[in-house]
């Protein structure tokens, strides 16, 4: 543990090309774990070396340091323990954490001691599994305290932050807190005052095996969160999903599933979102972790899955090289967010949507009959990879190996371009990707006070000679406020249960849909226009209100559309500028004669 290499590792081109294409086979996956675990050992010598600079590391604790010959001892006998201890996921969450908070890039309440003392946790673990004797003191949060892959230990009556002894002799481990003694059952049992890390497999030829750990501080993208255990019910339920979906992805969607078996440790339930999508992540640090919450089905969870890898996969590779130049501000827009994004943050949901276009690709298929909403899905998902594969190829801040990526993941879905989909499905994800694509701009995008004061002076003379208009400014939203979901939703009612099209004001995501919305989506642009010209009327601000009318206008093909999908900030920006007088419509048309030429945008899939 205590040699490195000397030279950096990269990888090679085989591996290079695999996932660039969007796959990468077990063997490079496997060369991924590798060199994860090199970048961990990185990390935990600067772990240490952190910890030597904080005087406050230690507290009631031994000092941070003396884990290190612990860990170093168990190498001596039993290397592949020390890397799989520190290749758990949550480890490197932990590590990558408490050298953030190291330089302040998270904050806490707690002291500094609770987080650097989590080594000795990790070193008490490894002495149990290779045999050794070993006694340490961990740090208590809320009584709670997690021993990396065996499970959670919790002593009532203890302080925000305390400590409790720990000890390991012939395997069995035991802790010990005022005369309160907890023994760590062998097995994957529970005790009193002990939760066991679960362990989950499914199929047979590939079989995945996780954690389903519902345990770990670090389970989480951010900072430390408390423990929420399932029921023996709710872990009999996500059992049976992870099997239906993981028979999905063997079944139709092998190299994944071959792939996933080897990248995939540990699954984290989150809690249930507010809206009616399931909710999925991962970090890189946790490499080999999916979050997810509770998935209505096994299909949903098979194409969770298969995106959240494609989030590991990059993550792997961008920590061996980089395809950015730097993170990036978030200026940038992905169709798949309500905020700008970073470059960085751009091309994982670039890659993370190629693997989602794919899988509904695959799934087409899977009905005996029509499948209209899997249609959508690949329609609506390829439609967002390919504009932000565009967005990133512009002013993505790639660098040559980044380029490279995009190319080669562009050459991939080029061959994708003669695909056969119903028609209903690629109209609305074509209405769909249009409508974020203009809710984006007129709430992110600002343009020019002089620009927009040209424009109303040649408005106010009665001209209609081109005035040249320069890119907006893009603001960032660092609250991650999210607006389109209602649109979307109503996309997916309409083709999968038509009959209920309509009920969808009745759930808590559809509520501020309209009349205009609905006959926007059955295809009656007329009355869409109408309906949204009219609540224009009431609001002159109302932004979706403003790209309805731009998709209604496009939809009857009329003067006005191009304008209100392509720049509706600057009619919004004309529109106030001019005291909110004139039409919204005749406002929107002028714009497009003077500011968009004779070219038109290139159609949405």
């Amino acid at each position: 543990m205590m040699t490195y290499g000397a030279h950096r590792i990269r990888p090679s081109e085989e591996a290079f090309e695999q996932l660039a294409s969007g796959g990468g086979d077990p063997h490079v996956i496997g060369k991924l774990w590798t060199a994860e675990l090199s970048r961990r050992l990185v990390l935990l010598r600067a772990f240490f070396d952190a910890a030597a600079a904080d005087p406050a590391s230690a507290g009631p604790l031994p000092p941070v340091e003396q884990a290190w010959p612990a860990l170093e001892a168990v190498e001596v006998v039993a290397p592949e323990t020390v890397a799989a201890i520190l290749l758990h996921p949550h480890v490197g969450g932990a590590l990558g954490y408490s050298l953030r908070r190291h330089r302040g890039g998270a904050t806490s309440a707690a002291p500094s001691w609770v987080d650097f003392g989590f080594v000795h946790a990790v070193a008490i673990v490894a002495s149990a599994a290779a045999g050794l004797s070993y006694r340490s003191v961990v740090p208590l949060r809320d009584g709670r305290v997690m021993l990396p892959r065996l499970g959670m230990a919790t002593f009532d009556g203890c302080e925000a932050w305390d400590t409790a002894e720990v000890a390991t002799e012939g395997g069995r481990v035991w802790l010990c807190r005022e005369g309160v003694r907890i023994d760590v059952p062998p097995g994957r049992a529970d005790a009193p005052g002990w939760w066991s890390l679960r362990s989950v497999t499914v199929g047979d030829g590939p079989r995945l095996t996780v954690w389903l750990d519902d345990l770990d501080p670090m389970r989480d993208l951010a900072d430390p969160v408390p423990p929420a255990r399932l029921s023996d019910a709710a872990v009999e339920r996500w059992t049976g999903l992870l099997a239906g979906a993981w028979a999905i992805l063997v079944d139709r969607h092998r190299p994944v599933a071959e792939a996933l078996a080897v990248g995939v440790t540990s699954l984290v339930p989150l809690p249930s979102g507010a809206g009616r999508d399931t909710r999925s992540a991962s970090s890189g640090d946790a490499f080999g972790a999916i979050m997810c919450s509770l998935p209505p089905d096994a299909e949903t969870l098979a194409v969770s899955l298969a995106h959240e890898f494609m989030h590991i996969k990059l993550g792997g590779l961008m920590h061996l090289t980089a395809l950015t130049d730097g993170p990036g501000r978030p200026c940038l827009y992905a169709p798949w967010r309500d905020d700008p994004r970073p470059a960085a943050g751009l091309l994982q949901g670039i890659y993370a949507f190629f693997g989602i276009a794919r899988f509904w690709r695959g799934q087409r298929h899977a009905a005996t009959g029509p499948n209209r909403l899997a249609d959508f899905e690949y329609a609506y998902s390829r439609a967002q990879t390919r504009e932000a594969l565009a967005v990133a190829r512009v002013d993505g801040a790639l660098t040559e190996a980044g380029r490279r990526f995009t190319d080669r993941l562009a050459a991939e879905m080029d061959e994708w371009g003669d695909d056969r989909l119903d028609p209903d499905a690629r109209r609305l994800a074509a209405l769909v990707a249009d409508g974020h694509r203009a809710g984006w701009r007129i709430r992110h995008c600002r343009p020019a006070p002089a620009e927009v004061a040209a424009l109303a002076r040649e408005w106010r003379a009665g001209r209609t000679d081109a005035v040249p208009i320069g890119p907006p400014e893009v603001l960032p939203d660092h609250q991650m406020r999210q607006w389109s979901n209602a649109r979307l939703g109503l996309a997916r009612r309409r083709l999968a249960m038509p009959d209920r099209y309509a009920d969808v004001r009745n759930e808590s995501w559809g509520t501020g849909l309209t009349d205009a919305d609905f006959s926007l989506f059955i295809g009656d642009a007329v009355a869409a226009r109408k309906g949204f010209a009219d609540r224009l009327g009431d609001d002159p601000d109302e932004a979706d209100a403003w790209t309805g009318l731009g998709l209604a206008l496009a939809g009857e093909r009329v003067p006005g559309g191009d304008a209100l999908l392509d720049r509706p900030e600057l009619v919004l920006a004309l529109h106030r500028e001019l005291n909110g007088e004139p039409e919204p419509v005749a406002v929107a048309a002028w714009v497009e004669r003077v500011t968009l030429g004779p070219e038109r945008r290139a159609p949405g899939t």
